[in-house]
């Protein structure tokens, strides 16, 4: 299990670590570099996700017969598969098994547009395809995080491998809205072709490339973990979870997905139906959204080294509730280097168990969102056109920061508090406490 003290005091790690059995020593990888080849697992997920998904399956439903009900209740089971995160985070850490869970998820993702382009004339199996693809989602988004948050890298290297890491996802974006801006006019059986081609060479590359941070990875935990009593078997009961600073938190990331992914699952049929903008148009606008993601991310990721991940979180948010408008969409993509990147650490400060799982429950809280916001936006739209949608995310951008100032900025100004008055032993004991 990942000790996740290192939230407290992170260390760089030492060139030799003694094996659980202290019967040998252990050469340690090389040292982390700001870019390494296996976070290309989130440029496959910004390739999926935040690109082909977004703006092939919503047209490809509404084209094979289904309306915008249809298109986002497959948007909403996509949401529901990635509520495996919570059981694939706590399988990854159990087992140490993050390297086979990512490249696996990345798999995955290849095989359901696959899958897509096989049932294009086939509206049975748009489910099961949705379960494969949501799943696979999940599996990564639970566990590239783990292999920075949960190596015990200083603050430093942290920052710098977290925000390489999220720029991955927008460069994705990038990369996916100008290919299926050039090739509209393809069928969709063929775009799903290319689609699922393009995801398997991250794929490759990152299978072939991860073996030494998961190496690395391992040490972390075999230097930090105390073993607990049950083995580290024990599961985290739903009280933990929801009951405390983290449940706070979960509830603003459910608002917040609400309003995101909301409106992420009908973007295709907003741009043009609400403003006039025709599919190519509106890839070109993804795109050009993932490209001042890029930028963004690399003020974010400095504020979030000199203030911590908080101040960029509360950024995030409150730009969300104010994404409203022409400008919207923009204003609404560019909101998420700041969410994002803060995200993982923040989970690890406020959870009250292992980093696997605290990533996995950040994916869950999405997939709610998503899963809620694409069956009630689907409704909206069908019931009052589709600019509903758009005032829905407005709403739930607002219930998100409410909660955010209400509840969840007052319980982190007491954390941080009381990590300022405790001596390093006493947080280092609380942080093995995490695993008891």
């Amino acid at each position: 299990m990942l000790d996740t003290v290192a939230l407290y005091g992170p260390r760089l790690l030492p060139v030799l670590y003694a094996d659980p059995d202290m019967t040998a020593q252990t050469v340690a990888p090389p040292p982390p570099k700001t870019f390494e080849w296996w976070m290309l697992s989130m440029f496959a997920l910004g390739v999926s996700y935040s690109a082909f998904v977004s703006l092939l399956i919503p047209p490809y439903v509404s084209d094979s017969g289904g309306d915008a009900s249809t298109a986002g209740i497959v948007m909403a089971i996509i949401a529901l598969g990635a509520l495996g995160g919570p059981p694939i985070g706590a399988f990854a850490d159990r087992y140490s098994a993050h390297r086979l869970v990512m490249v696996s998820g990345i798999g995955g993702m290849a095989l359901s547009f696959a899958a897509y382009a096989l049932s294009a004339d086939n509206s049975a199996l748009y489910a099961l395809d949705a379960i494969l693809m949501g799943i696979s989602v999940a599996a990564v988004s639970a566990t590239a995080p783990v292999f920075i948050v949960g190596a015990r890298l200083d603050q430093k290297t942290e920052a710098k491998q977290m925000t390489t890491l999220q720029l991955m996802m927008p460069a994705g974006q990038l990369v996916g809205g100008l290919v299926l801006a050039v090739v509209a006019g393809w069928t969709f059986a063929n775009r799903f072709w290319l689609v699922a081609i393009i995801v398997a060479v991250p794929f490759v590359v990152v299978w072939l490339t991860t073996g030494d941070v998961s190496e690395r990875l391992r040490l972390a935990v075999a230097q930090a973990t105390t073993v607990p009593r049950d083995g580290g078997r024990k599961k985290i009961g739903l009280s933990k979870v929801l009951l405390s600073t983290f449940g706070i938190y979960f509830a603003v990331l459910v608002f917040t997905s609400i309003a995101n992914n909301g409106v992420n699952a009908q973007i295709a049929n907003i741009m043009p139906n609400v403003y006039g903008v025709d599919a190519k148009t509106t890839s070109a606008l993804i795109s050009l959204a993932g490209l001042l993601n890029i930028v963004l991310y690399f003020p974010a990721g400095r504020w979030m080294a000199r203030k911590g991940p908080f101040p960029p979180f509360m950024a995030g948010i409150v730009g969300r509730m104010i994404a409203v408008g022409v400008a919207f969409m923009q204003l609404m993509y560019q909101t998420a280097p700041f969410v994002r990147l803060a995200q993982p650490g923040l989970a690890v400060r406020f959870a009250n168990f292992p980093a696997g799982q605290a990533s996995g429950w950040v994916i869950a809280g999405s997939a709610i969102g998503s899963f809620v916001g694409s069956l009630l936006g689907g409704y909206l739209a069908d019931a009052y056109g589709y600019n509903a949608v758009n005032w829905m995310a407005a709403a739930a951008g607002a219930g998100a920061a409410l909660i955010l100032f209400m509840w969840l900025k007052p319980a982190e100004k007491r954390m941080r508090e009381r990590e300022e008055t405790l001596p390093d032993d006493l947080l280092k004991d609380e942080g093995a406490a995490k695993h008891e």
